[in-house]
């Protein structure tokens, strides 16, 4: 093995592991572009060659399909919810009438309450059907 070899192994070994380690799917590209140029270095051809290879190669990828990819697994990919949206749905018994204290607790936090409906009372079920802001929706059931 010949130095721009090794070179060209070491640079797409670093690529791949920053890759594997960010997940970000962009370092990939230029593991590629070292395997093209490591190629080019086995056939024979130039240093020179080799990196010109190794940019064309890397940048085509990076800026051809890195965009394809991206979208794909952002597509593929299911948002995680926050806590406060797993709430939606839920049902909860209802502490103390909503007109004098106009707060529900869920989880152990008290939220404000904006309710849909009718007036809610002492140990009447809501059922939480949306956040807004920094206040449960919640409705009669």
């Amino acid at each position: 093995m010949t130095g721009s070899l090794i070179l060209w192994i070491i640079i797409g070994l670093v690529a791949l592991g920053i890759d594997i380690a960010t997940s970000a799917f962009l370092f990939v590209w230029f593991t590629l572009g070292a395997i093209a140029a490591g190629v080019a270095q086995i056939f024979g051809y130039s240093f020179i060659v080799q990196l010109i290879i190794f940019i064309i190669v890397s940048g085509l990828l990076v800026i051809l399909v890195y965009p394809i990819v991206k979208k794909s697994i952002k597509n593929s990919v299911k948002p995680t919810l926050t806590r406060e949206k797993t709430y939606i749905g839920r049902v909860v018994v209802v502490d103390e009438d909503i007109i004098e204290k106009r707060l529900i607790k869920v989880d152990g936090v008290y939220w404000s309450v904006v309710e849909k409906g009718e007036v809610l009372e002492k140990g009447d079920k809501a059922e939480i059907v949306g956040i807004e802001g920094n206040k449960i929706i919640i409705k009669k059931i």
